[in-house]
C-alpha cells in the first residue's frame, strides 16, 4: 500500500476544509447582505456561549439574528423583523411563495408588499439580455467543446501560418477540422514529398518541417505540456462565459418573476388591514 498517497489526499481535504468555511461565510454574507452572522460567530468564538448580560441589548441582537435568519432561508432582503413578519402574513394570505418574491430581487419592495412597476425594463433591454443569454451559452458550449480536442495550434515561423497538431498528426485550418480528411500523419513522412504536399494542402518547406519533430520522441510530451496549457485557457474562459451566462439568466429571471407577481394584480394591504376598511364602508 502507498501509504504516502493516503498521506497527500488527506492532506488535500485538510487544506478544503478552511476554504469550504469561507465560501460558506461568503454564501451567508450574500443572502443576508450583513455581517452580523460573522461578527457573531466571532463574538461566540471569543467571549464564548454566555448569553449578553444586558437585556435591551441581547434582545437587539437576538432580533437581528432571526431576521438574518429569515433573510438566508428566504432569500428575502426585509429591512426589519416587524417587516418580516408582515411579508409573511400577506404571502401567507394571498398564497405567494417567499421564494417567488426573492426572484423578483429589486423589483419587489418588501416594504410596501408590491412589485416596483416603474423599475421594470423595458422590452430592448429584455431582448438584449435574451440576445447576451443565447451568445454566452453557445461560447460556453464552443469552449467546453474545444476542450475535448486533443489538437492544439501551433504557427510556422517562416510562413506564418497557423495549423493543428496532434501527437501523430498535423493539419492545416483551412479546410475546416470538419471538413479536412488528409492530415499529414506521421507514416507519411516516407511518401514523396510531391505527394504529401497535394493531399495535405502544406507547402513543401511545411512539410519538411513537420516531419521532423512528428517521428521525434520529444514531440508528444512537449505537445502533452502544451495541450494541458490550451485546456487550462479554455476552462477559465469556459468559467468566464458560464459566469455571464448566471448573471443574465439571474437578470431575466427577476423580471419574469415580477412580471408574473404584477400580472396577479395583488393588493399590498394586510389581511387585518382589509377587514377593518371593509368593516368601515359596510358601516358608512
Amino acid at each position: 500500500m502507498d501509504f504516502a498517497t493516503i498521506t497527500q489526499f488527506g492532506g488535500a481535504l485538510a487544506a478544503l476544509v478552511p476554504l469550504v468555511l469561507i465560501a460558506g461565510f461568503a454564501i451567508v454574507i450574500w443572502r443576508t447582505v450583513s455581517l452580523h452572522t460573522l461578527l457573531r460567530r466571532l463574538w461566540l468564538l471569543v467571549h464564548g456561549s454566555e448569553d449578553i448580560s444586558d437585556p435591551k441589548i441581547r434582545a437587539y441582537v437576538d432580533e437581528q439574528t432571526n431576521l438574518m435568519s429569515f433573510r438566508m432561508f428566504s432569500g428575502v432582503q426585509a429591512a426589519s423583523l416587524d417587516e418580516a413578519h408582515q411579508l409573511i402574513a400577506w404571502a401567507q394570505h394571498h398564497r405567494v411563495d417567499l421564494r417567488q418574491i426573492a426572484a423578483c430581487g429589486r423589483y419587489f419592495d418588501t416594504g410596501l408588499r408590491q412589485v416596483r412597476k416603474q423599475d421594470l425594463p423595458s422590452r430592448p433591454y429584455l431582448y438584449a439580455h435574451a440576445a447576451g443569454f443565447l451568445l454566452f451559452l453557445f461560447a460556453s458550449i464552443g469552449f467546453a467543446w474545444l476542450m475535448l480536442i486533443p489538437q492544439v495550434p501551433f504557427t510556422f515561423k517562416a510562413s506564418e501560418r497557423t495549423f493543428l497538431a496532434a501527437e501523430t498528426s498535423a493539419q492545416t485550418l483551412w479546410p475546416p477540422v470538419f471538413f479536412n480528411r488528409n492530415p499529414l500523419n506521421k507514416g507519411d513522412c516516407n511518401q514523396p514529398l510531391a505527394a504529401n504536399v497535394a493531399r495535405t494542402s502544406f507547402t513543401e518547406a511545411e512539410v519538411n518541417t513537420l516531419c521532423e519533430f512528428l517521428p521525434t520522441d520529444k514531440w508528444p510530451p512537449h505537445l502533452a505540456s502544451k495541450l494541458k496549457e490550451q485546456r487550462w485557457s479554455l476552462f477559465t474562459g469556459l468559467l468566464f462565459f458560464l459566469a455571464l451566462l448566471g448573471y443574465v439568466a439571474v437578470v431575466v429571471n427577476k423580471v419574469i418573476a415580477a412580471k408574473d407577481l404584477l400580472a396577479r394584480g395583488l393588493p399590498p394591504a394586510l389581511p387585518g388591514e382589509q377587514a377593518e376598511l371593509d368593516f368601515a364602508s359596510a358601516k358608512g
